[in-house]
């Protein structure tokens, strides 16, 4: 019996927000490095036929979700949605972005951030797929991806966004006297820098469905993600001040192709990042510490299931 279309949306509504399977795999740990001539690390959580670091993978061929993370971040600043979709069956590839991490921030504002990290999602996905350790076990016909602030950036343009580096200048001319992070004074005159003309940024196709949480999006208008045509969830931070939503999230997802919604949470721009640990609070509360009332863990709790359920709908 073929369902009215009410029903369908209905069920479609329920899948993308309804509570998500149960939780079925041990989840196993493995560092990698990235091959080719400028190595760099990743992390992946994947089903494990027991948990822990190195552990056997799981029996079966799964989907792989690309994590691309932050500014001046690292592979696991969302470990806790890396699990969870682990033991949902996902296997989850995570690098770190040298030349835009925590250790190698050099290449900020230059085509070693805007060009580079798709290249390295590029090569971090080349490199999994082709591993004998983990080839087998990946179904290189459903592959997603999910990245925060410049993460979004690059995880649009793995989608077939097209950015237009001129807007930068643009966007700062236009905007110079606001509180806008992307125009520190006078500098953005210079932004982004190109130190090499060789390279561009690459047109991917193996990435099937996508989630994009704060992204860093001045350079995109809707020219340049018209050939966006995946599956795409959007989230935003309400109070983000870092990346402000009406330049960025609000107006990519009123520019893609088929308009999205923006699922805000309460917080700022660093709610996207995995609970601390008491470590990195201690280094580094601007990260950590969030306005009264923002209850980062149960934000954290809400998005899990929803990815899980937006890449099992997708996937």
């Amino acid at each position: 019996m073929q369902l009215p279309a009410f029903a369908l949306r209905l069920l479609m509504l329920a899948l993308l927000c309804g509570p998500a399977m149960a939780a079925d795999y041990p989840v196993g740990k493995r560092a990698m490095h990235a091959a080719g001539a400028e190595p760099f690390p990743m992390a992946l959580w994947y089903p494990a036929r027991a948990a822990g670091e190195n552990a056997p993978l799981a029996t079966g061929r799964f989907p792989l979700v690309l994590f691309s993370h932050g500014s001046g971040g690292s592979e696991r600043n969302q470990r806790d949605w890396a699990e969870h979709l682990a033991r949902h069956g996902y296997v989850v590839l995570a690098p770190r972005h040298w030349g835009d991490s925590y250790d190698q921030p050099q290449g900020r504002g230059t085509d070693v951030q805007l060009i580079g990290r798709p290249l390295q999602a590029r090569a971090a996905l080349d490199t999994v797929l082709a591993d004998p350790l983990t080839a087998a076990a990946i179904d290189p016909n459903r592959i997603g991806m999910l990245g925060f602030s410049a993460g979004g950036y690059t995880t649009l343009v793995m989608a077939g966004a097209r950015p237009d580096f001129g807007r930068w200048q643009t966007h700062c001319k236009a905007h110079a006297s606001e509180d806008d992070e992307f125009c520190p004074t006078l500098v953005w005159r210079i932004l982004p820098r190109i130190t090499r003309h060789d390279r561009s940024v690459p047109r991917e196709t193996r990435i099937k469905a996508a989630v994009v949480m704060a992204p860093a999006a001045i350079l995109f208008d809707k020219a340049g993600l018209a050939g966006v045509h995946i599956p795409i969830r959007m989230y935003g931070a309400q109070d983000d001040r870092h990346v402000q939503n009406i330049w960025n999230a609000s107006n990519v997802a009123a520019s893609l192709p088929k308009p999205v919604a923006v699922n805000f949470v309460p917080g700022g721009h660093y709610v996207f990042l995995a609970p601390c640990t008491p470590e990195l609070l201690a280094e580094a509360p601007h990260l950590c510490v969030d306005a009264p009332g923002v209850d980062r863990p149960a934000i954290h709790r809400r998005i899990a299931d929803e990815l899980v359920a937006f890449f099992d709908a997708t996937l």
